[in-house]
């Protein structure tokens, strides 16, 4: 029984040995006296990527063993029932918000000018995830092209600006809101009849449609982009550095996100998008406006996107169509997955450490080594550990996302009854 049970281990360490034999274990040196090549036996090649690869072994057996442990003691359900009893506690009690909006507002006097900047990154893509979990999270509707509004938003801004005389990004964003739900609206339009996989494909196209079209228009900017004037751009005002405010603004635009899905998400709007997500026909044999409902989904996530596109790009004052590369789409979605569907607060957890936690594991390293306190209290082996932990961040950030749908596919702010639809469906 224990050798049927570690048999495809085996037979998998085994074919990937076969497989990856010639690229780790041989080496190539050309004779150039013979013009010829031979091929060596080089056992350091291969010792020397399987020490890189080391703090990944090590995470994988840290990630291994915590769940021997969570089996072996339950550890996890502990947490989860003090995590239920906090809740009901806290039920009915919105005084933190009060306390939260002057905290994040008041970030830029104790942070340091890049620490700023990665939280209005941070910001930008909680924004993003918050309109994304509108037609994933509450509607049910699977979207693989979202980058393409966010990117419709920045573009906007940018060939505005460069017709107009005076165009600045606090004209550009309240236009956005409407014209990236139009765009919402156009693209719901034929995907009214299609759901799960048909339509995750059509808004892929969408965004790979949209990338190619600005890629091949001059005056677009091509692969090159746009640079955008600097009177459309973030700038100083009173004192305030203009960092300090892109980062309110964004803040501002956060909360707002916010305050506008979470009241929609509690209206009997947010209760319709709930019943199109369990059942679309039992939704609408109650009379329920699926149609309508649908394309109200569609437009208000688009214009939310189009906002935060138009955000990004008066802060970095460059737009160009990588913004609407796949990845980007896949990102935001793993954002909201990761925190929870159909929860805004897990879509808000989910975007800031997804974004934040790599961002900080990259910059670790040169931190330690900058600081000739904390430079004297590491050493450099461990220092040396920490790069390549940082090379291999995104990683990592796989084997967590497996581990969660294996764990909590419900989320980290998830619901026990999401739980259950996912593995009962």
């Amino acid at each position: 029984m224990a050798m049927s049970r570690w048999r495809p281990y085996l037979l998998g360490a085994l074919g990937l040995a076969a497989m990856t034999f010639p690229f780790l274990w041989l080496e190539l040196r050309p004779d150039f006296a013979n013009n010829t090549v031979k091929v060596a036996w080089s056992p350091a090649h291969g010792l020397k990527f399987f020490d890189d690869l080391l703090p990944v072994f090590v995470v994988a057996f840290l990630i291994w063993a915590g769940v021997r442990a969570n089996r072996q003691w339950g550890w996890s359900d502990a947490l989860e029932r003090n995590a239920a009893w906090q809740k009901a506690n806290l039920a009915g009690q919105h005084y933190w918000a009060w306390f939260t909006m002057p905290l994040v507002l008041s970030g830029p006097f104790f942070l340091s000018a890049s620490g700023t900047g990665l939280l209005t990154n941070a910001g930008i893509y909680m924004v993003l995830a918050l309109g994304l979990n509108i037609t994933v999270g509450m509607t049910g509707l699977l979207v693989l092209g979202y980058a393409g509004f966010f990117a419709f938003g920045a573009y906007f801004f940018a060939l505005t600006q460069e017709q107009l005389p005076y165009f600045p990004w606090w004209m550009a964003a309240p236009l956005a809101f409407p014209l990236g739900g139009g765009v919402g609206y156009l693209l719901g339009l034929p995907c009214l009849r299609l759901r799960g996989d048909y339509l995750a494909i059509v808004t892929l196209g969408f965004a790979e449609a949209f990338r190619e079209t600005i890629r091949n228009l001059d005056f677009a900017g091509g692969d090159q982009g746009i640079i955008l004037h600097d009177y459309s751009m973030f700038r100083g005002f009173a004192g305030i550095h203009s960092g300090t405010m892109c980062y309110v603004v964004t803040a501002l635009t956060l909360f707002l996100a916010v305050f506008l899905v979470q009241r929609l998400y509690h209206s009997p709007v947010g209760r319709a998008w709930i019943a199109i997500r369990e059942n679309e026909i039992a939704a609408a044999s109650v009379g329920v406006p699926v149609v309508q409902m649908k394309l109200l989904a569609f437009s208000l996530s688009a214009a939310i996107a189009a906002v935060a596109g138009v955000i990004y790009a008066a802060k970095d004052g460059f737009v160009s169509p990588a913004m609407c590369e796949f990845q980007q789409s896949i990102m935001v979605l793993a954002m909201v997955i990761l925190g929870g569907l159909g929860n805004s607060y897990g879509a808000l957890l989910g975007a800031g450490l997804l974004y934040l936690v790599p961002e900080y594991l990259k910059l670790l390293p040169s931190t330690i080594q900058d600081s000739p306190a904390l430079a004297a209290l590491v050493p450099a082996s461990v220092r040396d550990s920490l790069q390549d932990l940082s090379n291999y961040r995104l990683l990592l950030f796989g084997a967590v996302m497996v581990l969660m749908m294996l764990q909590r596919p419900q989320g980290l702010l998830g619901s026990r009854r999401r739980k259950t639809e996912m593995l009962h469906p």
